[in-house]
């Protein structure tokens, strides 16, 4: 398996307007529902709740913006569902299935950017994808790497101790077994055995929240 990350600021996608917003959007889930149309679950962690109104106007009103639903919505928090018309519009789904390649991880959506990060068993189907789109406006490379399947890239090693730590009980409250224990178990010394284990969680967390 391959993965590539990269930013993009695709031209006139209503993803470019929301750069005038304070709040922080991520897209969670995209897919195409059909040639002309890909749907969009995008979670919103609100500035304010008066920017609550200005974002839902503004979807509502934006000519490729199909419609707009509102999932979840709290003061601090929108789950929003959109439907965009890609009969108008070049789509950077469209391009990543074509290409034999799946969106592998949350989108951020950063100062205009969009961030993507695809994967594909073969590197030529990422490099044949990556053409395609950097047509589609500003384009930066940030990575193309081998991966796992879930997008971890936990080492063997890594995998192991983790899987030890959460059945011996060390992520319980309290703590059911501890670094000395997983240690003597893995037959490694402690420094190491905690080193493997805290670059699990790193990877984790950081596929978690869409980091590299």
């Amino acid at each position: 398996m391959f993965e590539a990350k990269f930013k993009l600021k695709h031209k006139g996608c209503w993803t470019e307007g929301l750069k005038k917003f304070k709040s922080s959007f991520t897209t969670h889930n995209t897919v195409s529902l059909n040639p002309d149309l890909v749907q969009d679950v995008t979670e919103v962690l609100l500035s304010s709740k008066k920017e609550a109104v200005k974002i839902k106007k503004y979807l509502k009103n934006h000519p490729l913006i199909k419609k707009s639903e509102i999932l979840e919505e709290d003061d601090k928090k929108m789950l929003i569902q959109i439907f965009t018309d890609t009969s108008k519009i070049s789509s950077i789904v469209h391009e990543i299935i074509q290409s034999k390649c799946f969106v592998s991880k949350k989108v951020p959506l950063v100062d205009g950017w969009e961030i993507w990060t695809i994967a594909a068993p073969k590197k030529t189907a990422i490099k044949n994808a990556l053409e395609e789109i950097k047509k589609h406006g500003e384009f930066k490379l940030l990575y193309i790497k081998k991966s796992t399947f879930d997008g971890f890239n936990l080492s063997e090693k890594q995998e192991k101790i983790l899987r030890m730590a959460l059945e011996k009980g060390y992520y319980n409250w309290p703590k059911k077994t501890s670094i000395q224990q997983l240690a003597k178990s893995m037959k490694l010394s402690k420094p190491t055995t905690a080193e493997h284990l805290r670059k699990a969680e790193i990877k984790i967390i950081n596929r978690e929240f869409g980091k590299s």
